[in-house]
């Protein structure tokens, strides 16, 4: 059985029950009510920090044990239950060798501990929520479709600055209308579809909503549509394809491409009219080009044109016999 020393306490200066402490580097120790303030037994990364100034093995799984029976006196125990045994008095090998990997652990556990204390308080929480909500909406719908409504509506509301009540009224008939024609829809009723979609038309052109959506239509660029929309408006063009085989994708068009060029091609008969369409086209682009030469050219300069006979150059006959000539000229 270990038992603590009592003396006074260097830190708050009174009488308790101090921390035995055999690490060789530090012999000071505090009493336990001090440690407990300062340690935070639900961090283990702060736990392990504490073990590791007192020297003490590091056994994250009975931390996590003893925690949940003596809370904020977890470390006296602790360090009761890992002093009692003899293979520890005194431990002067203290090694971690988890290293930052309890750093995450710790940080996955606390979410756990949050999430826990929320799904307590979540029955109790859901239960207000769907008395609030029918109380606003109706017996008749679902704690899903409460939460529809609520977020159509403040959406509506808040995108439209409206505050005039009626238009409220008819936005939360639009609302209802809308959750109808969702359960229509899923129930692929083609009859009640038409009728809650001329119903909703109708309480649409009652709230005026067109015209309130126009109204807070602005000319700041709020999507990325519409910032395509703003660059290709004032002339730029995007280049989605820049014939490089990059990738799998651009590898795959391309052999498209050269299938359905092949199959053109091979087409019986079909080669013989395309070549007829490309010479052609370039007769008729030669006629063009020389059209327009002649359009250059006025008629005075035409008739005016006299052609000048300019001497042949000759080359002397002598200077060819002197040359030599081999086999491998």
């Amino acid at each position: 059985m270990i038992t603590f020393p009592i003396s006074v306490c260097p830190k708050c200066g009174k009488r308790h029950e101090l921390m035995l402490s055999n690490n060789p580097l530090s012999g000071a120790t505090i009493c336990f009510d001090c440690i407990n303030q300062q340690l935070d037994y639900n961090n283990l990364q702060h736990a392990e920090f504490f073990c590791r100034s007192y020297n003490l093995p590091w056994d994250p799984e009975l931390w996590i044990n003893i925690t949940k029976e003596y809370g904020a006196e977890s470390f006296k125990q602790y360090s009761t239950l890992v002093l009692e045994d003899v293979a520890n008095q005194p431990n002067l090998a203290y090694a971690s060798t988890t290293h930052d990997l309890w750093v995450r652990t710790n940080h996955e556990w606390e979410k756990c501990r949050s999430l826990t204390e929320v799904l307590n308080k979540l029955a109790p929480i859901k239960e207000s929520y769907i008395t609030r909500g029918r109380l606003k909406w109706g017996e008749q719908y679902t704690f899903e479709e409460l939460i529809k409504l609520d977020s159509i509506y403040s959406r509506t509301l808040k995108a439209n600055n409206i505050t005039n009540p009626l238009q409220k009224e008819a936005v939360k008939t639009l609302c209802k209308l809308q959750i109808e024609l969702d359960e229509a829809i899923r129930a692929k009723d083609a009859k009640s579809i038409k009728d809650f979609s001329s119903a909703y038309s109708t309480f649409a052109k009652q709230a005026d909503l067109e015209t309130m959506i126009n109204e807070t239509k602005t000319s700041d660029v709020t999507t990325v549509a519409e910032l395509y929309q703003y660059m290709e408006d004032r002339g730029f063009q995007f280049k989605f394809y820049d014939n490089y085989t990059r990738d799998e994708v651009d590898q795959a068009i391309k052999d498209i491409q050269g299938a359905n060029r092949r199959l053109i091609l091979e087409s019986t008969g079909l080669q013989s009219l395309l070549e007829d369409m490309a010479k052609k086209r370039m007769e008729s682009s030669e006629e063009a080009r020389t059209e327009e030469a002649i359009s250059q050219v006025s008629l005075q300069e035409i008739l005016d044109f006299s052609p000048t006979d300019e001497p042949i150059a000759e080359e002397d006959d002598s200077e060819v016999l002197n040359e030599q000539f081999s086999e491998e000229d």
